[in-house]
């Protein structure tokens, strides 16, 4: 019992302490009128929304931090304004608020008609329809609660551009079962579980829960607003850039290796036009010499004839009527001699011709690059853009010029024969015509001179060798004219061949262009990602990192020098019972001030 006497004493004497002081300290005040000193000063705004969200009310709770106590003084449009720290007196004039603080601490609050920074929209659904809240307390079903948060635009930017939002909604675990909310962290509180949803700086979000409910109602819902001030690390990302530089620098090479494959395909193009200019008219030389073999061997069966007449004649040739006979053959000689001239020159002629034609087609076959295209550059085209067909076509054109080149080097030591061959029917043409204009000659001014015996059967003797000679000229001169219209039939399909791949190559060559340009783009396009990357990754952490954000007032920017914080605590309605209030009301009520201080013991 004189416990709880002392107790109620020490209590009381407590509660009448700070009225003194007060007294005391005003009186001290009027004299001295001494100005405090402030350190910092501090704001916290409490705030009600109604269930759906709309403000209700708005107050101030200030606090300051004085280095030397004193009278301050504070700036706010408030509707009024009440002392939470004695009972002294604060006078409020327009905007200006002055005060007497008697410690090194000193609150007070004041009521304000003033917008938040955020606007905040609840929306309550039971199964699928949007409902009041309050026509479905007691009710079950599935809830679905929506909640916008959205920026005030008639309010101050700074808050909500650097402040972050936590929103808290408590359910009572007997009453809400099937609790899911997407991005939200979901807690035990007792029975109750605690679902916390965190809205970014300078973010708009709408948020959901989802519960099933045997019996609806609600605790208000909490909202805290403080500032980012947490200093957000960078990440290593040297790894990510890393790689993404590896990307860029494939499709660099890719590029690179485009151009030069454009470039050599460029080259093959050019080598086949070339080559087919040239393969034309190498194909029109041979042409010309098989047309021509028909005339040459044409004339040359009519001097070999010519001879196989001469030689029977003179075989026949006997005494001296053989003698006379040989007066008529010098001018049959003659004939035959400027027939092998003739035919001498036309050799000769084609000789000329074949040369120029060979000597086009080894510059050409020169031009066709050799192979070094792989599979793999085949494969980079497939992989492109580029329409398979276009891409078949190259691989054949490519390979048609490779095959004629193999096929030119092949045969290369048959063409090269070619040309000594007809020079050596030439010379072997022109001996012959010397040979037997000599004969002639010979004949006419020996006549009648010739030993019958002797010098006759020297004679015949000479004639039978040059027919013989020629018999072996005249076979060797078919078989090569049957060689030459043999070569000339094989080479229409290379030529065919040729000009066909020399039209792939340069339409390719065009497609290859356009894969250069898209390759090409690829890379300017990409080439800056790992920079750009790094500096989207910067300002995506620059924008949740404001630890160089400087406090600024709520209530009034004339504040803002000695504002070391500002935080938010807003609350929603619950959303309970009519009776349960009223209960607790009356509970109150009941309570007079001796019943409270003695509930503190």
């Amino acid at each position: 019992m004189r416990k709880t006497i002392k107790w109620v004493w020490l209590a009381l004497a407590l509660f009448f302490i700070p009225f003194t002081n007060t007294g005391v300290l005003a009186e001290s005040s009027e004299e001295k009128d001494d100005t405090g000193k402030v350190e910092e000063k501090n704001e916290v705004v409490y705030a009600n929304l109604e269930a759906g969200g709309s403000l209700e009310n708005i107050y101030v709770v200030n606090a300051f931090e004085l280095k030397e106590p004193g009278v301050i003084e504070d700036f706010g449009n408030y509707e009024s304004v009440k002392n939470l720290t004695d009972t002294s007196k604060i006078e409020q004039d327009g905007d200006t608020i002055r005060m007497e603080a008697a410690s090194d601490t000193f609150y007070y609050q004041g009521n304000l008609s003033k917008e938040l920074p955020w606007k905040f929209t609840i929306n309550y659904y039971l199964d699928g329809e949007e409902v009041d809240p309050k026509t479905i307390i007691g009710e079950s079903g599935q809830v679905e609660i929506e909640i916008k948060v959205e920026e005030n635009e008639e309010a101050e930017t700074p808050f909500f551009d650097n402040y972050m939002l936590q929103i808290s909604q408590s359910l009572n675990t007997d009453y809400f079962y099937n609790i899911e909310a997407e991005d939200a962290t979901i807690a035990n509180a007792g029975k109750n579980k605690q679902i916390a949803f965190t809205v970014m700086p300078g973010e708009e979000e709408t948020l959901m829960l989802q519960a099933d409910t045997d019996q609806f109602e609600l605790a208000g819902m909490e909202i805290s607003a403080l500032p980012s001030s947490v200093s957000v690390d960078s990440p290593d990302t040297d790894a990510l850039t890393e790689e993404f530089q590896s990307l860029t620098d494939a499709i660099g090479e890719i590029n690179q290796g485009v151009s030069e494959l454009g470039d050599g395909i460029r080259g093959l193009g050019g080598g086949l036009t070339e080559l087919e200019n040239g393969s034309s008219q190498f194909q029109n030389g041979l042409n010309e010499l098989s047309n021509s073999s028909g005339e040459l061997t044409g004339a040359s069966s009519e001097i070999n004839n010519a001879f196989q007449s001469i030689q029977e004649e003179v075989g026949q040739i006997t005494g001296i009527d053989g003698i006379d006979q040989l007066g008529s053959m010098t001018e049959a000689a003659s004939d035959m001699a400027a027939g092998m001239e003739a035919l001498a020159d036309e050799i000769d002629a084609l000789t000329t011709g074949y040369g120029d034609a060979r000597e086009a087609l080894k510059t050409a076959m020169d031009q066709i690059p050799e192979a070094t295209l792989t599979e793999e550059d085949f494969q980079v085209l497939y992989d492109s853009e580029i329409d398979s067909e276009i891409i078949d076509e190259l691989t054949g054109t490519y390979e048609a010029a490779q095959s004629a080149l193999a096929v030119y080097n092949e045969s290369i030591e048959s063409f090269e024969a070619v040309e000594p061959a007809l020079s050596e029917f030439q010379t072997s043409a022109s001996e012959i015509a010397g040979s037997i204009r000599s004969f002639a000659d010979e004949i006419e001014q020996s006549v009648g001179q010739i030993d019958i015996d002797e010098g006759l059967d020297e004679f015949i003797t000479s004639v039978n060798t040059m027919a013989d000679n020629y018999n072996q000229f005249h076979e060797g001169l078919l078989s090569y004219t049957n060689g030459v219209n043999e070569l000339s039939t094989s080479y229409a399909d290379i030529h065919g061949g040729i000009s066909g791949a020399a039209t792939g190559a340069n339409e390719l060559a065009a497609g290859t262009d356009e894969l250069q340009d898209g390759t090409s783009q690829l890379y300017d396009a990409t080439q800056n990602i790992p920079d750009e990357m790094q500096e989207e990754i910067d300002k995506m952490i620059s924008q949740y990192d404001k630890s160089d954000f400087d406090p600024v007032s709520f209530v009034s920017e004339e504040n803002n020098d000695m504002t070391n914080s500002v935080q938010f605590v807003i609350q929603t309605d619950s959303i309970q019972p009519e009776e349960d209030t009223a209960e607790v009301e009356e509970e109150e009520e009941s309570e007079g001030f001796w019943e409270r201080l003695m509930n503190l013991f």
